[in-house]
């Protein structure tokens, strides 16, 4: 029973992975604390087993997302090559120097995360009644500063950066929404990707006697999660060509109001 509901969570992961082109990370890191906590790991290190555990769901449902959007005709390459290399440098420099650090709490990382939301919402509510151009370019130069940008959230926060590089390539660079879902999505496999191989090479400053682990990677609890992602990746590019833009907006933001008042809550709970 477990598995399938795992399975059926990674299908939701999935979904959103190719609808929204975030790779699934804004479901992934509200669903992970509260899956990896039930398993009896130490509170000190849910942080890090969750942006781990988000990150390898993120790559593979990114990667199966941007196999679904490869035969288009407008592949968007060397913005991918640009934004994807200097997310990963920057994504694995901020991993290993900052999040798989001892003072990176749950409390840090919650704060994060709410300012991050705030953020979002701040800046698409802002630009959500502007008239939306599609006919814009980003440069190799604002391609590799926007991947760098991109690569330090993904890497603190477990979601892949998705969140910020879809925002930033449709309203500062008036980028399509598929060409810039496409370049999100590819963004996404290559950081995190990178930065799974370093998680499932470190190990954790103490052993985790309840689960097998491997490095900071749960088998048990991610397998199953990225066996529902193979399924769900594919219907969301199915269903993202149907919906209309400002409908994929109001989806994005929804998402983005669930985890800003999941965090606060878990942020006031764990403070008083």
């Amino acid at each position: 029973m477990d598995i399938i509901f795992l399975i059926f969570l990674g299908i939701i992961g999935g979904l959103i992975a190719g609808m929204l082109g975030l790779g699934g990370g804004i479901f992934y890191i509200l669903i992970f604390p509260y899956l990896i906590e039930a398993r009896g790991f130490p509170s000190e290190l849910i942080p890090q087993f969750v942006i781990a555990n988000s990150l390898f769901g993120i790559m593979l449902a990114s990667g199966i997302s941007v196999l679904g959007y490869k035969g288009k005709s407008n592949f968007p390459l060397k913005e991918i090559i640009a934004i994807g290399i200097s997310s990963a440098f920057i994504a694995y420099i901020s991993l290993n120097s900052i999040v798989l650090q001892p003072w990176f709490s749950k409390t840090i990382f919650n704060i994060f995360i709410i300012i991050l939301m705030i953020y979002i919402l701040l800046k698409m509510y802002l630009e959500l009644h502007l008239e939306k151009k599609e006919d814009g370019n980003i440069s190799i130069k604002a391609g590799i500063l926007s991947g760098g940008i991109a690569g330090f959230v993904s890497s603190l926060s477990g979601l892949g950066g998705g969140i910020i590089i879809i925002p930033l390539l449709t309203f500062r660079f008036k980028l399509s929404l598929q060409k810039a879902k496409i370049i999100s999505l590819a963004m996404i496999f290559i950081s995190s990707l990178t930065m799974t191989i370093n998680n499932l090479i470190v190990q954790p400053p103490q052993a985790i006697e309840s689960v097998n682990t491997i490095g900071y990677i749960i088998p048990s609890c991610i397998f199953p999660i990225a066996l529902g992602a193979l399924i769900g990746s594919p219907l969301g590019i199915k269903w993202s060509a149907k919906l209309k833009r400002k409908y994929l907006d109001l989806i994005f933001m929804s998402f983005v109001i669930i985890v800003l008042i999941e965090k606060a809550y878990g942020l006031i709970i764990h403070t008083f």
